[in-house]
């Protein structure tokens, strides 16, 4: 009998790294469905409980199978996302993958068929806590991807900084001019200068040149002259 696996829904998270229009095949030719997705702690705390719960009943199920003997444990499908100087930011991050294509709706609840979604959308997460068991990795969970809901959309080419894993810091600016007279006034002179008016003066037509030929009497001269040339 299937194990019964237990259902879940994620507070709203920052998406990095997603592939949920098509599959990773970097690693696996088959293609992997997934998402990081970014929480912060004090939201997750209820399912990193769960996801505990789960774990600890796998670990202990397979050392039974085991007959008590020590087995290894695999790394749980979450981690806490650090800072540059390696310090908690306060978020944590859960790994979501599944074989099949999720199902993605807006915030309305509406399906959306054709979507790209690029990192830093906000979006909910829909999936199951997967007890596994295998020699090499031991005794874990999985979250299995099954159903995503988009609450701020970031579509392909426009993923922002959030999307690659820039945060907000202390630095230089950028202003980006709004204006085309804002640009033409940041530009180097020569870059912006009108192009000379165009010439309205006729372009000179070399004449052709003669051939070098004395004027014959008849054909038979002037096939001479050639001859002689």
């Amino acid at each position: 009998m299937a194990e019964k696996l237990i259902e879940f829904t994620t507070p709203k998270g920052i998406a990095q790294y997603p592939w949920l229009s098509k599959p990773d095949t970097k690693f696996n030719e088959e293609g992997v469905y997934k998402v990081d997705l970014i929480i912060p702690k004090a939201d997750a705390i209820p399912l990193l409980k769960q996801i505990n719960e789960v774990f600890a009943e796998n670990v202990d199920k397979q050392t039974k199978k085991a007959k008590g003997q020590d087995i290894q444990k695999a790394k749980p499908p979450y981690f806490e996302e650090l800072d540059e100087a390696g310090q908690p930011t306060g978020n944590v991050v859960l790994r979501f993958k599944s074989k099949y294509k999720p199902a993605v709706f807006d915030a309305k609840g509406i399906p959306m068929i054709d979507s790209s979604i690029w990192g830093g959308s906000e979006l909910k997460v829909n999936g199951t806590i997967a007890p596994y068991f295998t020699t090499m990795i031991g005794a874990g969970v999985s979250l299995r991807l099954s159903a995503v809901q988009v609450i701020q959309y970031v579509e392909g080419g426009s993923g922002g900084a959030q999307g690659f894993g820039f945060k907000e810091e202390v630095g230089y600016e950028h202003k980006a001019p709004e204006t085309f007279e804002e640009v033409v006034a940041e530009a180097p002179a020569e870059v912006v200068a009108a192009p000379a008016e165009a010439t309205t003066a006729e372009p000179k037509v070399r004449a052709p040149s003669k051939p070098d030929v004395q004027p014959a009497d008849d054909l038979s001269d002037i096939i001479n002259q050639w001859a002689t040339k």
